[in-house]
């Protein structure tokens, strides 16, 4: 029974799943209330019946019974006293009016519906009405000692045991039916008093159920529906008086490394399990002074009230390293579990609640972009952030002005000394911040959504001088365009087409370059993106090859038209081993895939000579061609090098 009822959801469970006992308790107290209900509402109809009852009977037809009786028997009084001459006319005849006034009441109207049920009665007052009014001529001619007293007598004193019997037979009837009505009365009034009880006690209990389950849910709207931690406002309402009272005391926000790949590799489902047995190994770990909390969909924060030397937080943080470091088979599928972790102190970082949790999440950002397993906040972080946000503020006016620089470095066909491509490059020279390379723009365009407002402009920029550059080309000159992630997506070749448009120039000259990480983190919808982009005419370079991002099997599937290289790989290839021999082994993949092969960063004569002994015929990209030329510099380096190309 304590598991039926219990408050907080098992990890793995349902998220708010009601036990169906409780609706069957629920559904039976339900029907207890409607039945009690209409007792109750029936009980009160029956006493509203016996009130109608109670107020249709007549009180004043007894009463006048008794009247017309006692009437009867002070006029026969007062004619016997008449005839004796005690009493005088005028008392005589008032005594008479009395009796007359008596009869027209019980004939009324208003007693005519009651007296109506009884038909003997009702011939019983006529007859003394008759009577009463058909004497009228002797008593008002009565004298004392007069003989016309007995006629008077004999008139009237037959009526008066018939009389005497009804009106005693009508009060016997009143009795009788006051108290079966009383007795009616208390059984209802006992009935209604015990369904209003019991009612109340069911209602009681329903209601006890009904805000215990409110309560429930309450308490779930604390937590998160998956692991059962305490959720983001939980972990506010515990951190808030902790802040007001000024303890001292560290907030870790943790995640699990490559946890993202792991949903797209392996599917939510164990995904989200991996996360629950992370969440059940951390609760298991935790001391007094600990609280966890998982405020995001991947991550988790734990509190560590009076942690805040650097030297305590690096052994929490190995203890959790050393939990989470044995092995978990889900499904099958083997993990051994790298938590990465970004670490802020109250108060010597932040003072309040949405500083240290924002400057814990800078903190893990910095972890994951520089690969470390744990990073602490530092001031200087603040100021990064800072200095980014300026420069996506400042970079829409950058463009209207055409501040930014464009460079663009040849990709030559090696040995033949063609150049077949410019690969764009932007930098910009920040009035405030100075040289911001190309590779921070990127970022920062990427990080405050300013991609396509930089691509955009970069195209057009270049597609005004690139039908000059064709000319002085002896193939048909392209030049790649990096695609960053935000405008990588269904249709964005049609604004590409757009531009070229305006400028007249084949969709053939413009070549895409796709990182091979944003490939990868959906394949199916990359082969969409870029079958549709290969469809327009517009051809597309994988950026980053051999970075591990993707698996064979994936690469034969995309319609790509050549493999680049990352730059790292042509470093240090002079030398025989490991640099070399890891050079060849992406040669061989490229050539069963079918792609050429660019390589980039080839910035010395003795790395150039080894490519020559790998392949024959090779796309060549780095200082040892040419190093990144302006817009101004290219028509001129184009006619030197056909100039050389026709010489040889």
């Amino acid at each position: 029974m304590k598991r039926i009822f219990s408050s907080y959801p098992r990890i793995g469970g349902q998220y708010g799943r009601m036990h169906p006992f409780k609706f069957l308790i629920g559904g039976l107290l339900l029907a207890t209330i409607v039945w009690l209900s209409s007792s109750a509402t029936h009980t009160l109809m029956n006493i509203r019946q016996h009130n109608s009852l109670l107020e249709h009977r007549t009180y004043e037809v007894p009463w006048s019974l008794m009247q017309l009786q006692l009437e009867v028997g002070r006029f026969l009084d007062a004619v016997r006293l008449r005839h004796s001459d005690a009493v005088s006319q005028e008392d005589f005849m008032l005594r008479y009016d009395i009796l007359w006034s008596r009869t027209p009441i019980l004939l009324s109207d208003k007693f005519k519906r009651t007296l109506s049920d009884k038909p003997d009665l009702w011939l019983l007052i006529r007859q003394i009405h008759t009577r009463v009014r058909a004497l009228e001529p002797h008593v008002q001619t009565l004298q004392p000692g007069n003989a016309d007293y007995l006629f008077i007598l004999t008139e009237l004193s037959p009526y008066l045991e018939p009389l005497s019997r009804t009106v005693t037979a009508t009060m016997h009837d009143n009795v009788r039916f006051y108290a079966e009505y009383d007795q009616t009365y208390r059984k209802l009034g006992a009935e209604l008093y015990w369904q209003i009880i019991m009612l109340f006690f069911v209602l009681s209990i329903l209601l006890l159920l009904l805000f215990r389950e409110l309560r429930r849910y309450w308490l779930l709207q604390l937590q998160d529906p998956l692991t059962g931690l305490p959720n983001r406002f939980a972990l506010q309402r515990y951190m808030i008086p902790m802040i007001e009272q000024k303890d001292p005391f560290s907030v870790m926000v943790l995640e699990l490394k490559d946890f993202t790949e792991h949903h797209h590799r392996f599917g939510f489902k164990v995904a989200d399990r991996l996360l629950q047995e992370c969440c059940q190994r951390l609760q298991q770990i935790l001391q007094a002074n600990e609280f966890i909390a998982q405020p995001s969909q991947n991550g988790v924060v734990i509190l560590s009230k009076g942690v805040v030397e650097l030297a305590e937080v690096r052994a929490q943080m190995s203890r959790f390293r050393q939990a989470l470091a044995e092995k978990t088979v889900i499904n099958g599928h083997h993990f051994h579990m790298e938590a990465i972790m970004g670490v802020v102190l109250f108060p010597a970082d932040a003072d309040n609640l949405v500083d240290l949790l924002a400057r814990g999440e800078l903190a893990l950002d910095l972890c994951k972009q520089q690969q470390l397993p744990y990073v602490f906040f530092d001031p200087s972080l603040l100021k990064e952030m800072s200095r980014r946000q300026q420069l996506a503020k400042d970079l829409p006016a950058a463009l209207d002005s055409d501040a930014l620089t464009l460079q663009l470095q040849p990709i030559v066909e090696w040995p033949n000394q063609h150049c077949i491509g410019l690969q764009v490059l932007m930098s910009w020279h920040h009035p405030t911040f100075g040289n911001i390379s190309a590779t921070e723009l990127l970022r920062v365009t990427e990080q405050y959504q300013r991609s396509e407002q930089l691509t955009f402009w970069a195209l057009q920029s270049i597609c005004t001088q690139l039908v000059t550059w064709q000319r002085y080309s002896t193939m048909s000159l392209f030049v790649s365009l990096k695609i960053p992630a935000a405008i990588f997506r269904l249709g964005m070749e049609q604004s590409l087409l757009t531009i070229l448009a305006q400028h007249e120039i084949s969709p053939h000259s413009l070549v895409l370059e796709v990182n091979e990480s944003v490939a990868m983190k959906d394949p199916r919808q990359a082969v969409r993106i870029m079958q549709g982009v290969r469809a327009s005419g517009m051809r597309i370079i994988l950026t980053e090859f051999g970075s591990g991002s993707s698996a064979l099997g994936y690469l034969s599937q995309l319609p790509i038209n050549w493999l680049q290289l990352d730059a790292t790989f042509c470093s240090g290839i002079e030398y025989e081993g490991g640099p070399r021999s890891q050079l060849e082994t992406l040669f061989s993949i490229a050539d069963v895939l079918n792609y050429p092969v660019i390589c980039t960063g080839v910035d010395h004569p003795t790395e150039l000579v080894v490519l020559e002994e790998l392949a024959s015929t090779l796309l060549v990209q780095g200082d040892t061609i040419s190093e990144p030329l302006l817009i101004t510099e290219v028509e001129t380096w184009l006619k030197k090098a056909v100039s050389s190309s026709s010489e040889e």
